[in-house]
Order: C-alpha cells, then sequence, then structure tokens
C-alpha cells in the first residue's frame, strides 16, 4: 500500500513531495528552497545541490515549471519503491504549555510541541472540555532536530476560563494508542499567608516585649 504523490499547482506556495503517505520533502516557492525532511534517497533534480540529510537546498531557477516538478516528483518515488527502505520508528514526547501567563478572560494560547518522533506525519487533535476544537488550532510545518527525530508545533487560541480543561492528542504510528496530555486552567488568588504571619508575629513579639519590661519594673519595685 505505497502511495506515491505530489501536490502542488500554479498559485500555491509549495509543492509537497509524500511517500508512503509521509512528506518526504517540500519546495517552499517564497523561498525558492527544497526541504528534505527524511533522508534524502530519491534522486534529485539537476537544478539542486543535495548535499546532507534533513538539509534546506536553495534552488537555482526561479521560474519554476510545475509539469516538471510534478513529473520528476512521480518519478522520484516510482523509484523508492525498489528500494524497499526500512524504517525506524521513534514515539513522540509531548508537552502542553500556555504561551503568556494565564490571566482569566484574557486571551492566550496553548502550545502543544510533539518532538522526538519519525517518521512524519504525527496527527494532533484538540478538545476543550471534552469537546473538539482541534479546527480551531493551527499546525506548524515539520522540523528536524538534530538527533535525526522531528518536531511539530501546534498552536491553539483560548480566552482562559477556571476549570476548562484542554486536551492534546498526538497519534503516530509508533505509538500503541493516542498520546494525550492535558492543561487545566488554575488561577492561583495572590496569597495573603505571609501578611498575616507577620502581623501575628509582630503582635506576640510587642506582648513579650510589654511582659518582659512588667516583671523587670515590678523586681526593681519602679512599680
Amino acid at each position: 500500500g505505497l502511495i506515491i504523490s505530489c501536490t502542488g499547482s500554479a498559485g500555491t506556495n509549495e509543492i509537497l513531495f509524500t511517500f508512503n503517505n509521509e512528506v518526504a520533502a517540500y519546495i517552499d516557492l517564497n523561498e525558492k528552497k527544497l526541504f528534505f525532511v527524511v533522508p534524502d534517497f530519491v534522486q534529485v533534480p539537476d537544478f539542486v545541490q543535495t548535499q546532507t540529510i534533513f538539509s534546506t537546498h536553495p534552488l537555482e531557477t526561479i521560474n519554476i515549471d510545475f509539469i516538471e516538478i510534478t513529473n520528476f516528483c512521480k518519478d522520484s518515488f516510482f523509484r523508492t519503491l525498489s528500494l524497499k527502505a526500512s524504517e525506524t520508528l521513534e514515539p513522540p514526547w509531548t508537552s502542553v504549555y500556555p504561551r503568556n501567563e494565564v490571566k482569566l478572560n484574557v486571551k492566550n494560547t496553548l502550545v502543544c510541541l510533539v518532538s522526538g518522533f519519525f517518521p512524519p506525519p504525527v496527527r494532533v487533535s484538540w478538545s476543550k472540555n471534552n469537546v473538539s476544537v482541534t479546527d480551531e488550532s493551527t499546525f506548524s510545518r515539520y522540523y528536524p532536530n538534530k538527533d535525526g527525530t522531528m518536531h511539530v508545533i501546534s498552536r491553539l487560541s483560548f480566552i482562559p476560563e477556571e476549570g476548562d480543561i484542554y486536551s492534546c492528542s498526538v497519534e503516530h504510528k509508533a505509538l500503541q494508542q493516542p498520546q494525550t496530555r492535558t492543561w487545566v486552567v488554575e488561577i492561583k488568588e495572590p496569597s495573603t499567608g505571609p501578611s498575616v504571619f507577620c502581623g501575628v508575629g509582630l503582635a506576640l513579639g510587642l506582648l513579650g516585649l510589654a511582659t518582659g519590661v512588667f516583671f523587670i519594673a515590678k523586681g526593681k519595685n519602679w512599680i
């Protein structure tokens, strides 16, 4: 069940190279660069100088022929069929945190960082109080880590309300079940403890001082 595909047409900013339903590389037409996100085992066109895995390659041709790129994409991935490249599966780890200090009824952003996985893709879904809000989230492109794994970031805008529960769930072929991290809106009220204890301590101190003075004065027959 390998799927060979190339997406992109005139007017778009990116052309994606997919292999086995996974993003292997993409061309950013604005930056005029080719980004590899998996080992570059495919044949690279003449206008790209390839050197390393997970690398960025400037395009030497400004006027890009979409038909040529599409044909190259399909041809390259058909070549990978004969390679039967093996995959090393690395599961992701996930963390959820707010971008800014949380204040009630003040708009903020929750960040779901998914890292350490290979190969792409991962599927990220969001829920608020067990209701899906995935459609309101954003999803970054895949970025390589130094160890050869990948990471992505998903963001969800929200307005904090006390007690709301947000969940970020991640699916990946290396996971037997979705990896879910939750975050609960908890606003901590300013603590009055230190000032109360300080006041009580001061009162006890003054009381002790007054008692001491009283007994000293009494011992000297001042009173």
